[in-house]
């Protein structure tokens, strides 16, 4: 008997250690679920989003979906349709129409394409998680079928609600049988968490499964208390003294004006990467032609702070893939490491509690060749532990007497490790 692992670059973002920790399952095991799932007709997809109901329909004109009540549902050209559901002040998708189920995940998925190129950010990512519920029509009518079915197919913390829902776990996954108002069958959903890992790849970068990294921006400027109220009204903006706050007009970033050695800096945050960019950009544009001078110049030279995520857990891996690149006057202290790579400063270090570093980055005077590096030491701290942990499964085979029968790296440099045992 054999089983087949497949190692991804971005997958084992993981201290190295913990690999040896991680349970072997046989790849067969993997695909009951797709085949209890193939039996049945899928009608619904549910997804949930970080999109709050007031950027909606912003999103959606972009599109060339004109504003409409929440209540209706958005028909697009493929046929697809999108009903919006607010859950808290967030929204959640259900995705219809009139197409088969292969073109319903094909059209929900590129959907979601555009909205993430949109938005410049996953919509889909919940704390690192995307989570999707399948909805599915089945033949059942009464409790007692779905019941034995259950057990038959090996499910387990089986129970039925005061609605006469009837929840399970079926092969480490979450499934529910309910019965929708006015019809007779029961709907079969299952849930699908998508776990994300994130490595801060840069707002230049596209695609379904990533967020963005810069999430603070620092701009250091010229600007004394006496002189801020004044520029900020000339530009048309308000100043909130008490929380020392700038209300901003094309985005949900936040702008904190912080008083240091008698000048203010603007500290920009938020999630979206090129809102925090574009943000910066309009208001200091207003605020120079106010002030008459550029207020981002200290001692002739602008100085502005970079902060990204990222999921890098790993310090020796970290030091490894810095050195790799060039890096120069590399210094460690404690959790903290610093160096200087292509001009520029960079600090990574670790938030109280946080498990992954966050990095600074100073000196920048290219953000796309910052950012360009800063997605080549993603892909090669990706590379880095898929080596290590490699090498660690294959330690722990040999531990337990498992022959490795052959291994191939793909094209997209996963490796597939086929172990007889």
């Amino acid at each position: 008997m054999s089983i087949t692992l497949v190692a991804y670059p971005m997958a084992f973002l993981i201290n190295p250690e913990d690999a040896k920790s991680e349970k072997l399952r046989v790849a067969s095991d993997e695909s009951v679920m797709d085949k209890v799932v193939a039996t049945k007709n899928l009608k619904k997809i549910r997804v949930l989003t970080n999109i709050t109901y007031d950027e909606l329909p912003r999103l959606m004109n972009f599109l060339g979906c004109p504003q409409q009540s929440i209540s209706i549902p958005y028909i697009l050209p493929t046929g697809l349709k999108v009903q919006w559901v607010t859950r808290g002040k967030y929204v959640v998708a259900n995705l219809t129409g009139n197409v088969d189920s292969e073109s319903l995940q094909v059209f929900g998925e590129q959907f979601f394409v555009e909205l993430d190129k949109i938005a410049q950010r996953n919509v889909r990512m919940i704390e690192s998680s995307e989570f999707f519920y399948y909805q599915y029509d089945t033949t059942y009518r009464e409790l007692p079928e779905i019941y034995s079915a259950l057990k038959k197919e090996g499910a387990t913390e089986i129970f039925s609600t005061a609605d006469d829902e009837v929840v399970a776990n079926l092969k480490g996954q979450s499934v529910k049988y309910f019965k929708e108002e006015g019809l007779k069958n029961y709907t079969l959903e299952l849930e699908q968490k998508v776990t994300i890992l994130n490595i801060g790849v840069s707002g230049a970068v596209q695609g379904t499964n990533i967020s963005y990294g810069l999430t603070n921006l620092k701009i250091q400027t010229n600007i004394k208390p006496e002189e801020l109220r004044g520029y900020l009204k000339k530009a048309n903006y308000l100043f909130y003294a008490e929380d020392c706050q700038t209300p901003l007009k094309n985005s949900n970033a936040t702008l904190n004006w912080v008083l240091k050695n008698g000048y203010y800096t603007a500290e920009f945050s938020g999630a979206n990467n090129a809102a925090i960019t574009k943000e910066a950009e309009i208001i200091f544009r207003k605020l120079n032609i106010a002030a008459g001078r550029d207020l981002r110049l200290i001692n002739d030279e602008f100085t502005a702070v970079y902060t990204y995520t990222t999921n890098y857990t790993d310090k020796g891996t970290l030091l490894n893939t810095l050195m790799e690149h060039g890096a120069e006057e590399i210094q460690e202290n404690g959790d903290e490491v610093s160096c200087k790579l292509f001009g520029m400063e960079m600090i990574y270090y670790k938030k109280d509690g946080s498990n992954g570093y966050t990095l600074d980055v100073t000196q920048v005077s290219d953000k796309c060749v910052c950012e360009d590096l800063i997605t080549d030491l993603n892909d090669e701290y990706g590379l880095n532990i898929q080596e290590m942990t490699y090498n660690k499964i294959k330690e722990r085979l040999e531990q337990e007497n498992m022959r490795l029968e052959s291994e191939t790296v793909m094209d997209d440099n996963s490796i597939v490790l086929t172990i007889e045992i």
